[in-house]
């Protein structure tokens, strides 16, 4: 398959019906920014360069469709291209949760620093915000 192009991905994200993001605090405004909030609550992030150069490296683009768009395989990627619709992501069973939820704010934090969401799903309300206080404790 032939390696796409930032302009690519910005085209994939109005296809799929993701939002288009404002700048983040201390953003260079040199990338699109993207979110999409999928029916299980699970929020994807991406960004394309406002340069549409070719992705050129395998690794990066594989971490790109896999992580950052949620795909289950490139296909999907060209497929939303060739065909305008949106993927299918198809909606499971949903079970509400059994004890505390993390606040959105804290979440919202921590992904921001950075913390990959494989790990924010992984902690306790108590131990995220404290995770999210180190953060912020280390930045002064």
């Amino acid at each position: 398959m032939p390696q796409p192009k930032f302009s690519d991905i910005r085209r994939f994200c109005e296809i799929d019906g993701w939002e288009e993001r404002g700048r983040t605090r201390g953003g260079t405004g040199d990338h699109w920014r993207y979110r999409k909030l999928l029916d299980d609550g699970t929020i994807l992030r991406t960004r394309a360069s406002h340069r549409g150069e070719q992705i050129r490296d395998p690794g990066v683009w594989q971490r790109i469709w896999k992580h950052q768009l949620g795909l289950e395989s490139e296909e999907q990627f060209w497929e939303a291209l060739r065909t305008g619709q949106p993927v299918s992501r198809g909606v499971g069973e949903q079970t509400a949760p059994t004890g505390p939820t993390i606040p959105a704010w804290i979440v919202e934090g921590l992904l921001r620093a950075g913390v990959p969401e494989t790990e924010v799903r992984q902690l306790n309300a108590r131990e995220a915000q404290a995770r999210l206080e180190e953060i912020w404790s280390q930045e002064r």
